[in-house]
């Protein structure tokens, strides 16, 4: 802990953290606050996730774009300019009516539309301290944006059934907005200009370190998401324990985060981290007494942050700073793509053989996460691993 007491004390480090960790919370709202609002207004359920799958497919595909433009065009315009379309697409949403095709539309320029801050502050850490302290950076923002995946769905639910189902989008434009805000000030000093990239877009989508990075990050979000779907569907008749089961494998994660997030974990490192994703989901489908399964769940989350934390670090040290933000855009984008692929295959599993179909495909997502490291590694040496010792010690 004295490791994140001594980043903290680097001037700006704890301001840029705080503004983008708020101006990212209505990724964890939006969802769900869409998915309540459209089913309280036209009483489906499937369109509501016809809306909630129509951000999610304008993000995946505008966010590496987005991300791009950061770098080209200056990371101020493009935030800003970003966070007041995003905004005032959540607000149409709020207020204007039950129109299906409508709806999905605002659905697309919502998540088109969304600030790309994760791009553009995984691409900004190098900048920000000095170079033994980055991934300690890494570390910390991984392990804290799990708390937008704790405080995000409680507040949507909470505010949507103790106001109205339109609060939480009013909310969620309130925040992009103040949270953008804040963090362009706060790191005003800290962007250039313009970063010039001549290479073509999407090029660096197959740079080995982005790839790998972004095979294991689809794979792990889409075992984490099929695990919610096992978890509704076993637990779904109590809601207050289903979603205190989903909250321990992210508490988990934080443990997890906090714990080993800053150590310098190499290649096995990096396998044994994601293995043990693979190992908790496991337990937790073969246990029966609800205790040892919120327990298993915990021991799930402990290796999803600081795999998460060492993959980012890894493709940061291996590309130029002219094209980070395009190559953090394409990882955002992996990272929705795989939690789409994982509840689309747990729902089917589920639909076939129950809630341990689910679980099956969890464990089998976070295989394919901890084996993926291995086999970039038959194709040769993997530098911004190899960097530090195989230990976690």
């Amino acid at each position: 802990m004295g490791t994140y007491r001594n980043l903290l004390r680097v001037p700006g480090v704890l301001n840029v953290t705080a503004a983008q960790l708020f101006a990212r919370l209505p990724l964890g709202i939006l969802s769900l606050a869409i998915l309540l609002h459209v089913q309280g207004l036209t009483g489906s359920y499937a369109l509501a996730g016809a809306v909630v799958a129509s951000v999610g497919v304008g993000e995946a595909i505008a966010m590496p774009v987005t991300a791009r433009l950061a770098g080209r065009l200056g990371v101020a315009r493009t935030l800003a300019t970003a966070s007041v379309v995003n905004a005032t697409g959540t607000l149409a949403l709020a207020f204007v009516g039950s129109s299906a095709g409508l709806l999905v539309g605002l659905g697309l320029l919502t998540g088109a539309s969304m600030p790309p801050l994760m791009p553009v502050v995984r691409a900004l850490y190098p900048r920000m301290v000095p170079g033994d302290e980055v991934r300690t950076l890494f570390a910390l923002d991984t392990t804290a944006q799990e708390l937008i995946w704790v405080v995000g769905p409680v507040a949507a639910t909470v505010l949507a059934s103790a106001i109205a189902t339109t609060f939480p989008l009013l909310l969620c434009a309130a925040v992009v907005l103040l949270g953008t805000a804040w963090f362009l000030l706060g790191s005003r000093r800290l962007h250039p200009a313009r970063a010039v990239n001549d290479t073509r877009f999407g090029r660096i989508l197959f740079h080995r370190a982005v790839l790998l990075a972004g095979v294991a990050s689809l794979a792990l979000v889409a075992s984490f998401t099929a695990l919610e779907v096992g978890i509704i569907a076993a637990l779904g008749s109590n809601g207050l324990v289903a979603g205190a089961a989903i909250a321990s494998a992210s508490v988990g994660s934080l443990i997890g985060g906090l714990l080993l997030g800053h150590r310098q974990l190499g290649l096995s490192g990096v396998v044994a981290a994601l293995a043990a994703v693979g190992l908790g989901v496991a337990l937790y489908g073969v246990l029966d007494n609800l205790v040892l399964q919120f327990v298993a769940l915990l021991v799930s989350g402990v290796g999803f942050a600081p795999a998460m934390s060492v993959l980012h670090l890894m493709v940061s040290r291996e590309i130029g700073q002219n094209v980070a933000t395009e190559a953090f855009g394409w990882l955002s984008s992996a990272a929705i793509v795989g939690g789409s692929i994982g509840t689309a295959l747990a729902g089917v599993a589920t639909d076939a053989h129950g809630a341990r179909g689910a679980v099956m495909v969890s464990v089998g997502l976070a295989a394919v996460a901890a084996i993926s490291p291995l086999l970039a590694r038959a194709f040769g040496p993997l530098p911004g691993l190899a960097r530090v010792p195989e230990t976690t010690a």
